[in-house]
């Protein structure tokens, strides 16, 4: 028998095929190549190489984007800017105005707009019912530009770690030094009234 004639028996179905019929034999009948394997194996494999590396893709890029816990720090809430009233002939208004219902004992901070630059302060209701107001700066680390936190009843600076009365801030820091920085302040009716331009004065702190 020629080679051109040669049979091979399939052995999967038990078939005699000629030999140059073999391996399309059992591609099309059996989905197998001349090997065994079948012939679409591969394919699957790179089908889910390609899957597993799309989903490793999908959780990096997501990973990256998770909110990284920060350094905590204070709610900020810029106060509004001048108000004008709707005739012409009102003046603007020089003062911040804050109700003091927003006032409690928990440290609330707030942000002046000094001509592009932030000027941040804080109010809180100290143990002795008052309001306390101050800047989020001292004369002596307001370079470090990091402000004050509330521990209790006292606020504690983020750069030294000194502690400083909340119920002596207005009275005790009126000299300033290492103290949350003096900014006047009075009651009018339901709001703690403060002029701008006593804000304007802590601009240096905060550049």
């Amino acid at each position: 028998m020629t080679k051109k004639n040669t049979r091979r028996i399939c052995q999967k179905c038990g078939a005699s095929v000629k030999s140059e019929k073999y391996v399309q034999h059992m591609s099309n009948v059996h989905g197998m190549n001349a090997n065994g394997g079948t012939p679409h194996r591969g394919r699957m494999v790179i089908v889910a190489a390609v899957l597993i590396a799309l989903i490793g893709i999908s959780l990096s890029y997501q990973s990256s984007f998770r909110s990284v816990p920060a350094e905590s720090k204070p709610l900020e809430t810029s106060v509004p800017t001048d108000s004008k009233s709707s005739e012409p002939s009102a003046p603007p208004e020089n003062v911040v105005r804050i109700p003091t219902s927003e006032v409690s004992s928990s440290a609330k901070w707030y942000t002046h707009d000094s001509n592009g630059v932030k000027v941040k302060f804080f109010l809180v209701k100290g143990t002795d019912g008052k309001i306390h107001l101050a800047a989020d700066a001292c004369d002596v680390c307001y370079r470090g530009k990091r402000g004050y936190r509330q521990s209790e009843n006292v606020m504690t600076c983020n750069n030294c770690g000194q502690t400083f009365a909340i119920n002596g801030i207005g009275t005790q820091n009126l000299s300033g030094g290492c103290w949350p920085s003096h900014i006047p302040m009075k009651i009018e009716g339901d709001s703690v009234v403060i002029e701008r331009s006593n804000l304007d004065k802590k601009r240096l702190m905060f550049q």
